[in-house]
């Protein structure tokens, strides 16, 4: 809340009654804005210049309390403000009492009360429940069946079955259980299972992700293990997809929070201010519980979620960070069919595939950002009292995504395409060729005119193999967010790799070398 007295004259411009000039300084204009809604004025707003509906506001008040020509100023120590501030003190003591939470979601900063913010915290934890306890027990699961080994090593199930164990990991080169993997996966596991016990939320932001990997890393050792060890991997009871419940920043939110006192509220509005955030986290709590749960989550059910709940304003407050594959090849289908003439280069199924690698991987902004608008969309839609189908949802992301595509990603692949036409030339000619030749021919020293006579010949049976394996490389590894020159680079890397390119060229430079009569090593 601003301070308690008025510096100057407020109101009316220029006044009408007698008294000194009206100033309208902006905290005072502040101050009375404050001070008419604590007296039940209002809402004000916190605008800080004079307007209309300010003016009418203090007419109404100055009525109230007996004016019967509302002069519509309000003057430092006047009737006006000492018949104001009597509930405006006591709003300001009772707020300077207040203490709330504040946490940052997403960029934003959220005010919660001390209840509503252990509450929240709890509901996490219930929601996470689940989940970490699946995790542990894939822990234990690949301790067994690590001990399980281990006791056979050391003749706890017999000599024969020990002997045969011993043999088998001799002759076939196989490598025991990496010891710091295991003792990494039961320090996390420890320190998950006492964040847990002690619903510490700060501990268990720092110890899920590392459980995670740890336990992850363990269980692919063990699967790495069994697999060499029996042609198999079906021994272990437990194969956990880890769906990195952590990535979710609600987690991290409601960890770190800071305390607020004094934060200018009445406790009516610390309620409300409360309640709109404990929505925007609430609606991502219980996202958070579907992912880590292994339930399946839609990109349409979060927003539903979102938009139900009264959170348009959150954006993409319920969605995970990871959008679901399902509908990024969704997406990436739709979007192709929309793209394909303008990349005619690559075929349907190549940028199908191409489009969706890039939104589930480093498109993943680009896919929230057309998310995040089409839920603009769906809260207008939804204030105006009509309610849109998924397919117009899917419509409206598709839109803006088609949109993004085309300045960015299809531009560059463009630009791409004809620089690895030369580079793929260049490279034949200028490297490639005259290495293998080198190798091949008995006398690598001939004629200029000759060796472009074999050149052109063997060119024209592997040029196009050539740029095949660099599309190739491109269409199927490239995240979309690297330039015309790095894609160029990762073609021609691929090129020179190519094992199979390179025994098609031999063989077209030795039937090239027999035509023209040169001597093969």
């Amino acid at each position: 809340m601003s301070g308690s007295s008025l510096s100057a004259p407020v109101g009316l411009s220029p006044r009408e009654s007698h008294g000194k000039p009206v100033k309208n300084k902006p905290s005072d204009v502040v101050l009375l804005r404050d001070m008419l809604s604590a007296n039940g004025i209002g809402p004000m707003g916190e605008s800080k210049k004079m307007d209309s509906g300010l003016l009418k506001a203090l007419k109404t008040f100055q009525r109230k309390i007996g004016f019967k020509k509302p002069d519509q100023v309000i003057d430092p120590g006047g009737k006006t403000e000492k018949s104001l501030k009597p509930k405006y003190e006591t709003q300001k003591r009772e707020a300077a009492k207040i203490i709330l939470v504040e946490v940052k979601y997403r960029g934003k900063i959220l005010m919660l009360t001390q209840k509503d913010h252990e509450k929240l915290v709890k509901e996490v934890f219930g929601n996470l429940d689940g989940y970490t306890k699946s995790l542990i027990s894939n822990h234990k699961n690949c301790l067994e069946t690590h001990q399980d080994y281990l006791d056979t090593a050391m003749l706890k199930d017999g000599v024969l079955n020990a002997v045969a164990q011993a043999i088998i990991i001799t002759t076939g080169s196989i490598k025991m259980p990496d010891m710091k993997i295991v003792g990494q996966s039961i320090k996390a596991t420890g320190a998950l299972e006492r964040a847990m016990s002690s619903r510490d939320l700060a501990k268990l932001n720092t110890t899920l992700p590392e459980a995670e990997a740890a336990i992850n890393a363990f269980n692919t050792e063990i699967l790495r293990f069994l697999k060499e060890f029996s042609g198999s991997a079906q021994t272990v009871g437990t194969v956990l997809a880890v769906t990195s419940a952590t990535c979710f920043a609600v987690v991290g939110a409601l960890a770190a929070p800071m305390l607020v006192t004094g934060a200018g509220m009445s406790a009516t509005a610390a309620a409300a201010t409360s309640g709109a955030s404990v929505g925007i986290l609430q609606s991502a709590s219980q996202e958070l519980g579907k992912h880590a749960s292994g339930m399946k989550v839609t990109v349409w059910g979060s927003v539903q979620s979102v938009v139900i709940d009264g959170t348009i304003g959150g954006l993409t407050a319920g969605i995970g960070n990871k959008i679901p594959l399902k509908f990024c090849d969704q997406m990436g289908k739709s979007v192709a069919s929309k793209l394909a003439s303008k990349v005619a280069f690559m075929s349907s199924a190549q940028l199908e595939k191409f489009i969706a690698n890039y939104l589930a991987g480093s498109g993943q902004e680009v896919i929230k950002g057309a998310i995040g608008e089409a839920i603009k969309l769906v809260g207008i839609l939804m204030k105006k009292g009509k309610t849109p189908s998924e397919k117009e949802f899917n419509a409206a992301v598709e839109n803006v995504i088609y949109s993004a595509l085309l300045g960015g990603l299809v531009k560059n692949l463009g630009g791409f395409q004809k620089k690895w036409a030369y580079k793929n030339k260049d490279m034949l000619q200028g490297t490639i060729l005259p290495d293998r030749f080198s190798k091949l021919a008995k006398d690598a020293k001939i004629p200029n005119t000759l060796k472009a006579k074999l050149w052109a010949d063997v060119m024209n049976k592997v040029s196009n193999e050539g740029l095949k394996a660099g599309h190739h490389e491109v269409y199927s590894r490239a995240t979309g967010k690297e330039s015309e020159k790095q894609m160029t680079d990762m073609a021609a890397k691929a090129m020179i790799k190519d094992k199979a390119l390179q025994k098609i060229i031999d063989r077209e430079l030795l039937k090239a070398m027999k035509k023209h009569k040169i001597e093969a090593k």
